[in-house]
């Protein structure tokens, strides 16, 4: 028997409650009843954090989770205060808003947002964790489309 992933069951409709949206790279947006996960690959943790740290979005003081291979447990660090390294193989930034943002190394990035999402702070984020090079108005109406069923 093949495990069924949360995403893939089917709502009473029939839908998996997961959409994409067609940018590039992907976003894998999944609803839940009570929040939403966006997801997609990302660019390096240096540009992730260059888009932490001078984000809108994300206030300088606003906590960050760090699991460096080098340090024993994870960290908290101010935003502001984080550098990029080879050994950080996780970060997740708290804001004051009611999401959360996750960037990890696997067999590529991955960047994550999950709670409330707002599209402009989803855009934003995956335009400056990624190469995009914009979002079609057409990809921000699906967003908020699949965003405001939750």
């Amino acid at each position: 028997m093949t495990p069924t992933r949360l995403g893939d069951m089917p709502d009473q409709n029939g839908d998996t409650g997961e959409r994409t949206i067609p940018v590039s790279p992907t976003v894998h947006i999944e609803a839940f009843a009570t929040h939403c996960t966006a997801t997609w690959k990302a660019g390096s943790l240096a540009q992730c954090i260059e888009t932490l740290q001078t984000s809108e979005y994300i206030e300088p003081t606003a906590t960050v989770v760090v699991d460096d291979t080098t340090i024993a447990g994870r960290e908290q660090q101010p935003v502001r205060d984080i550098t990029p390294t080879e050994t950080i193989r996780y970060l997740r930034v708290t804001p004051a808003a009611s999401w959360t943002l996750s960037w990890e190394q696997r067999t590529w990035p991955v960047v994550s947002m999950s709670g409330t999402l707002s599209a402009g702070a989803c855009r934003h984020m995956h335009l400056g964790t990624t190469e995009c090079p914009g979002w079609p108005d057409t990809a921000t109406a699906t967003l908020k489309e699949s965003i405001s069923d939750v």
